[in-house]
């Protein structure tokens, strides 16, 4: 009969990373929690702070709004543009390295094709939103 010696087992390896990463957590949200409740700001004057005033809210009804919606089609317009230009450089050189492909040529011509009906999109949608704000005003 033979005795078996039990031996205690050590602690894995993931274990004992899994408690430093514990730690360091813990130290870090201690840090950071500690940290921001000293530097809170005061709420009654976070707005002006900031820059917004009433004035500055207020507006004049619709022309403010109008002006906004202005600014976000220029916007949207550019970068159109520079999507359609990508496209157009992508769909010559698909053209170019075609060779006697066929279907490398055709997808070079549609991709530049789709570039240019993008083209066409962009500038009506900017007579359309054109059109749209002289109904409102």
């Amino acid at each position: 009969m033979e005795k078996t010696i039990k031996v205690p087992k050590k602690a894995s390896l993931f274990s004992t990373l899994k408690l430093k990463a514990a730690v360091f957590v813990a130290t870090l949200t201690f840090a950071f929690l500690s940290a921001t409740v000293s530097a809170s700001a005061d709420e009654s004057k976070a707005l002006s702070n900031a820059g917004i005033t009433k004035k500055a809210l207020e507006g004049t009804g619709t022309e403010t709004l109008f002006t906004n919606l202005n600014k976000v089609v220029y916007l949207v317009m550019a970068v159109g543009g520079i999507w359609a230009v990508i496209w157009i450089i992508i769909g010559g050189m698909l053209l170019s390295g075609s060779g006697s492909n066929a279907q490398k040529r055709t997808a070079g011509m549609g991709a530049i094709m789709v570039a240019a009906v993008g083209v066409y999109v962009i500038y009506k949608a900017y007579t359309i939103a054109g059109w749209a704000l002289s109904i409102g005003g």
